[in-house]
């Protein structure tokens, strides 16, 4: 049987950096946005990203401004600031040029398309806050080797989903694309409807839409130990560890790398799926 893409009710997109330049090229050779006509998109971290670029049709735009952007960048420390690196600068820009009006129209006008946000509590300084649910992720991936965590609810932090077409609407997506991409310390804490917000990964890497029905693929950046099962869930993971590192914004040559890992592993998903 060949692979429909519009079988597929909801496309969820999971966080990693510059790893999710994967989701690109995977996309690139499993169907366009137009081809899955998806009910509801969701995504978190540099997943929102992924699915903005995908809706609007501007994932090869994407690749070649963040290439452009890492191809002039030297260096991921800048002495100087408050957290001594020049990454949210840097991908605030790259945002900015992947979404353009008319990208962020198409989004307007698509799709349910939801951002998860985490909300940190009140009682403890934010850093400190996320270095502990980032030490408790490292810990819980060793341990459990999962998608779906635990201990950063468990020390309070809470998921936010947000509209992202409103906020496309509002002529707030790329501030919500942004938001959802802060990994403390290497990113300042960014503020959304009044309150701070952290990168949602701290929480799932695979976060649904609401509601949540219907078959669903989840394209994850890494593979994990023990991933859900659900029958109505497609899970698809990088057959290998992929040359981009999550943080690194100087080396064009490995979002390349990594885009071509994601065509290639679709051509295997899409040759599995008709054998």
């Amino acid at each position: 049987m060949s692979f429909d893409p519009a079988q597929f009710d909801q496309v969820v997109f999971s966080g990693g950096g510059t790893r999710c330049f994967w989701h690109g090229g995977f996309l690139k050779e499993a169907g366009s946005f137009e081809e899955f006509a998806p009910v509801r998109v969701s995504g978190v971290s540099g997943g929102a990203l992924s699915g903005s670029a995908w809706i609007s049709g501007n994932d090869d735009r994407c690749k070649r401004v963040m290439g452009d952007i890492f191809e002039r960048n030297e260096s991921n420390i800048a002495l100087g600031r408050d957290n001594l690196t020049p990454h949210q600068e840097l991908y605030r820009e790259a945002v900015s040029g992947i979404l353009p009006a008319d990208a962020i129209a198409r989004i307007a006008d698509g799709p349910s398309f939801q951002v998860l946000l985490g909300s940190p509590p009140s009682f403890m300084p934010n850093r400190l806050f996320a270095a502990i649910c980032g030490a408790g992720y490292k810990i819980e991936q060793l341990i459990y080797g999962t998608p779906r965590l635990r201990f950063s609810r468990w020390v309070g932090l809470r998921g936010v989903l947000v509209d992202a077409r409103q906020a496309a609407r509002d002529g707030k997506l790329i501030d919500l694309v942004c938001a959802a991409a802060t990994i403390p310390p290497v990113f300042d804490i960014p503020c959304w409807e009044g309150k701070d917000v952290v990168d949602g990964g701290m929480l799932t890497k695979a976060p649904y839409p609401e509601p949540d029905e219907g078959r669903t693929l989840v394209l994850l950046t890494k593979d994990y130990r023990n991933t859900p099962r659900d029958p109505d869930k497609i899970y698809v993971t990088p057959s290998s560890e992929v040359e981009a590192d999550k943080i690194d914004f100087t080396k064009r040559e490995k979002i390349e790398e990594t885009w071509e890992q994601g065509r290639k592993d679709a051509k295997a998903f899409l040759a599995d799926w008709s054998d």
